[in-house]
């Protein structure tokens, strides 16, 4: 089987390398990060509106992998600050 730096898929890969690494994007993720953190709304409650927001398709053309997002806004709402 094959991975990509630990990640299941090339698309999903993709996915955080553009979430981690794209400064507009990754500020998107840390603003739903930080209501998620201070309970405003839960991770189930504010996957569908970031993905909204991300649009249907990475910048490169691939499709957002939602559980690899989903991921990313659970780890970044749970990192101290």
């Amino acid at each position: 089987m094959t991975t990509y730096n630990g990640y299941p898929s090339y698309d999903h890969w993709n996915t955080a390398l553009w979430l981690n690494n794209d400064e507009v994007l990754y500020s998107k993720l840390k603003a739903y990060a930080h209501c998620v953190r201070h309970e405003l709304f839960t991770v189930e409650q504010a996957l569908p509106d970031l993905l909204a927001e991300l649009g249907s398709r990475t910048p490169d053309n691939r499709y957002w992998q939602a559980d690899t997002v989903a991921d990313l806004l659970i780890e970044q709402a749970s990192e101290s600050y």
